[in-house]
């Protein structure tokens, strides 16, 4: 009987937190994040045919906008702002709890992660220097801490940043791996 209510457990915290997230997600923020991707998608194309963007460069920026976008409202811009400053600077104050028995913050870890993954790839295609998008994505997680922590919509923590950038460098391997298949491919082998 134990087992099935850690199970239940867990699939509560993940229903959680992904409603959590997607509860932010109105239809009027996503007709926002549309237009302003088709408005970049159009710019772009028009870069593309005039022969001054690679045809990746015209379909990522699109792409990034709206990630862009839909990062910014679930963690900052749909939060409510609190009275106080909220911050945990203690380091892997998140693994610290599952191991006292906070086994939903696994989810937190997870999505955190997983949020920054796509970052870390697409920023690694636009980029000459693709390692880059790991230090973009760093720079990204910060900026969205430090204005959870001024504007009081959120918790200035630096697990985010280190599992953000993790999803970061993720992104950036998964970059390197797709370029060494496509470089195969290339060779016949």
């Amino acid at each position: 009987m134990v087992v099935y209510h850690y199970h239940l457990m867990e699939v509560i915290c993940i229903d959680y937190y992904f409603d959590s997230a997607m509860e932010k997600v109105t239809g009027q923020a996503v007709s926002l994040w549309m237009l302003l991707a088709a408005i970049a998608g159009i710019v772009t194309f028009i870069l593309y045919r005039c022969g001054k963007m690679k045809a990746s460069t015209a379909i990522i920026i699109p792409i990034l906008i709206f990630f862009f976008s839909f990062v910014l409202t679930i963690t900052i811009i749909e939060r409510v702002p609190r009275r106080k400053l909220r911050y945990n600077l203690e380091l892997f104050w998140t693994i610290k709890s599952i191991i006292a028995g906070k086994t939903y913050l696994i989810w937190e870890i997870f999505w955190n992660v997983v949020l920054f993954i796509p970052l870390g790839l697409m920023v690694s295609v636009l980029l000459k220097r693709p390692w880059l998008a790991v230090l973009i994505g760093v720079l990204m997680s910060v900026a969205i801490e430090v204005t959870q922590l001024l504007t009081h919509r959120g918790l200035f923590e630096f697990d985010d940043i280190i599992y953000n950038s993790v999803g970061a460098v993720i992104g950036f391997l998964l970059y390197l791996l797709l370029k060494r298949i496509e470089q195969r491919e290339e060779r016949g082998g």
